[in-house]
Order: C-alpha cells, then structure tokens, then sequence
C-alpha cells in the first residue's frame, strides 16, 4: 500500500463528518485501505483554522501525525493559527518542521487555494492500495480530493 496524504476538501461541517465517518468505516474493513491518523479542520470566516472538539473526530485517538501538523502550520499562514488541538494532538515545532519538509509546494497551494473560509477538510494520513474507495466517498458528499504521495 502506498502511504499518501490526503486531503478532502467539503461545504459543511456535518459533511465532513459523514465523508470521515465513512473514511474511518473504509479504514475498518482492512480492504486496502488504513488510516495512519487524521483530523478534520474548518476554516473560519477570519481564515482561522480550528480543529473540530474531540467528539467530533472519528479517528481513533484523534492524534494529528507529523505530516498533517505541517501542513495545518503551513495553511494557517504565518499570521494564521490553528485553535483547538487537543493536548497530545498538537504538531511540535519539530514535528510540523519534518511534515514541512516533506510537503510539495505546488500541493500545499492547491490545497490552500481549496480550503476557503466556511470550508472544512478531512486531513489523513493513509495507506491505499488504489484511490477509488476514498475518492467515491469524497464525490458521493460533493467534495474535492488531494493527494500527495508520502513513500
């Protein structure tokens, strides 16, 4: 399985919800598909990006990988911020530095140009075999995919 970060960008907080439902579900079956961990973000109408309360996360743990805390730090900006992370699920310094360092420009702009404020994203890092499970998830709720390979 390639390990990837993924990226799926929707309207509404309660799609994002059932589109990571769905994803967590996916990740369950053990049909080529695994979330490593993941997080769902929305962009407020500041442009401040907030982590949805625990409750809301359907992945286990919550916990925000290295990757993902990155490119959280980096679509926040360098005036941006990210609120509620949970203690535990927080990117260090460090680690956002090596999720940074593994980031395609070109992704994180495209990303970035996607997450509009009123949008919410269900960021992941996961191993797939193939795309289609997550990306018919993603289209069945109206939402827009990224990826970007992490091996």
């Amino acid at each position: 399985m390639t390990r990837q970060l993924i990226v799926a960008v929707f309207g509404s907080v309660e799609t994002a919800r059932q589109a990571a439902n769905d994803f967590e579900a996916l990740s369950e079956k053990n049909e080529g598909f695994h979330i490593e961990n993941g997080v769902v973000v929305e962009k407020d109408a500041n442009g401040k990006l907030a982590v949805l309360d625990a409750e809301s996360r359907p992945f286990k743990g919550g916990v925000i990988g290295a990757i993902a805390g990155g490119l959280l730090g980096l679509l926040a900006g360098p005036i941006g911020m990210v609120t509620g992370m949970a203690a535990g699920a927080g990117a260090g310094i460090l680690a956002q530095a090596a999720g940074n360092a593994l980031l395609d420009g070109t992704f994180v702009e495209t990303v970035a140009a996607r997450l509009v404020p009123g949008s919410v994203a269900v960021i992941l890092e996961a191993k797939e075999d193939t795309p289609f499970s997550v990306d018919n998830v993603v289209t069945g709720f109206g939402g827009k995919v990224f990826r970007q390979t992490l091996d």
